[in-house]
């Protein structure tokens, strides 16, 4: 029976193997309890190995849920037999070659496409080297080397995420005690340094210069429908519901998250490219876009040559601001960001943060419209300037301002102002939209200010 006693280095466990040789275990970090179990487990192993009995259940499931320390040191003294040590290259090629996620499912084209990339940068570094040699301090290190390559923060990122989950299948499978990469900052950081709005006018020069039907509908598709790059793939006439204004279109990205298989898209802008497809599509044909097979991901070099043909300059993610672009038209027509998101196919969180953009016409356009303007016309026509009478309402809100700015409203009652220097007439600017200049109708200075308060109603 093992014995459990205590010296200056701590708890340690004696016992008798199957062949009466004496052995001894240390454990650093136990109290005497814990220990205790331990001699009862090593007992029981002592025995199974002796008669070449199965061991307990209890023993069993204690066995299979030690780290790898303990395992190692039952090992040693031939209690059990050792784990195998898995080298890093080996291990990472069985991974992806099973093509399933750490949560069981099936991993997409995309995923293993990541893994694969991941794989052959932390080869690259590490060689092939067991995953036990492989410490918290190397993984700075590999961190720290990818800070060398010309690889972006997300990229890096990535790849120290992909490395994290590897591990963290290895110490699922007891290969390993720690995730060596466990610190390493893995989530993707915010950038919206690459944020291009393609206009609704540049976009129709880009369809315009496009060589034939199939490529006016690809990038309408992307424009004005806002699909992912491969997601032109997936529809199907079947799924053109003409009837109802929209197309069902399936999603391999999210299909395997309940309730995101497949989303509605509005077909309101895309309806002229749709119908001029349809009616050149061959008989049979199943398929929106079949000019390009469906694993071809090469659309990025032909659609280059069209902006190019087009007069355009590359902007940077060619795709992806086709379709931020979209997702902004369509919160700019009021639809609630809800909805946007659905017909998109992501979270509103993920609207903000990467494809909601704000663009020079959202000034122009709140400027057009602003509150001060309206209020500025209606104080000049309620002044009825008589040099102004015939004048358009546009041309009548350049004269708004300097009248009002003599002005203030007090219990509905507007009194006089002494403007400071009175050579020096207040102008609007005359670069921005919707607003004129107005030094061709600067008020005069004198005949034109009432002499007396006047009560100035709906101002």
């Amino acid at each position: 029976m093992a014995s459990v006693n205590k010296d200056s280095k701590g708890w340690r466990i004696r016992f008798f193997d199957s062949e009466g040789v004496r052995k001894t275990i240390r454990i650093p970090g136990l109290t005497k309890i814990k220990a205790e179990t331990i001699g009862r487990h090593i007992d029981e192993l002592v025995v199974a190995k002796t008669t070449g009995q199965a061991m307990g259940r209890q023993t069993a499931l204690w066995l299979s849920s030690i780290g790898l320390s303990i395992h190692d040191k039952l090992s040693r003294v031939g209690l059990v037999d050792a784990r195998a040590s898995a080298m890093l290259k080996d291990f990472m090629a069985e991974y992806p070659s099973d093509a399933r996620t750490f949560e069981g499912r099936p991993a997409a084209a995309n995923t293993l496409k990541k893994w694969k990339q991941a794989q052959a940068v932390l080869n690259k570094f590490f060689g092939n080297r067991s995953l036990r040699d492989i410490s918290p301090d190397d993984a700075v290190k590999f961190r720290r080397w990818l800070d060398t390559t010309t690889l972006g923060e997300n990229g890096k990122r990535t790849h120290i995420s992909v490395a994290k989950m590897f591990f963290n299948v290895a110490k699922r499978r007891k290969l390993v005690e720690e995730n060596p990469f466990e610190f390493q900052k893995a989530s993707l950081v915010l950038n919206r340094s690459k944020d291009f709005f393609l206009t609704r006018a540049n976009a129709m020069k880009i369809i315009d210069a496009c060589p034939d039907n199939q490529w006016r509908l690809i990038v309408a598709l992307w424009r004005f429908a806002g699909l992912r790059k491969m997601e032109i793939y997936q529809l199907r006439w079947e799924h053109i519901l003409w009837d109802q204004g929209r197309m069902l279109l399936s999603i391999p990205k999210t299909k395997h998250h309940v309730g995101k298989e497949s989303r509605f898209i509005p077909i309101g802008d895309i309806l002229p490219w749709l119908e001029e497809e349809f009616r050149h599509a061959p008989e049979g044909a199943q398929r929106l876009i079949t000019r390009y097979a469906v694993t071809n991901g090469n659309l990025s070099k032909p659609f280059v040559k069209i902006i190019t043909a087009a007069g355009l300059t590359i902007w940077p993610k060619l795709i992806q601001n086709l379709r931020a672009s979209c997702e902004t038209d369509w919160l700019d027509a009021r639809n609630p960001a809800h909805v946007v998101a659905r017909w998109i196919g992501h979270s509103v969180k993920v609207q903000n943060d990467n494809y909601a953009q704000v663009d020079d016409h959202h000034f122009a356009q709140f400027n057009s419209s602003a509150s001060a303007v309206q209020a500025l016309e209606a104080v000049a026509r309620k002044r009825e300037l008589p040099e102004l009478k015939d004048e358009e309402p546009s041309k009548i809100s350049a004269v708004a301002q300097p009248v009002a700015q003599q002005t203030t409203e007090q219990g509905g009652k507007v009194r006089n102002r002494k403007r400071r220097n009175p050579e020096k007439p207040a102008l609007l600017p005359t670069n921005s939209s919707g607003f004129l200049s107005v030094q061709k109708y600067q008020v005069p200075e004198a005949g034109v200010e009432p002499a007396l308060d006047v009560t100035l109603t709906g101002f």
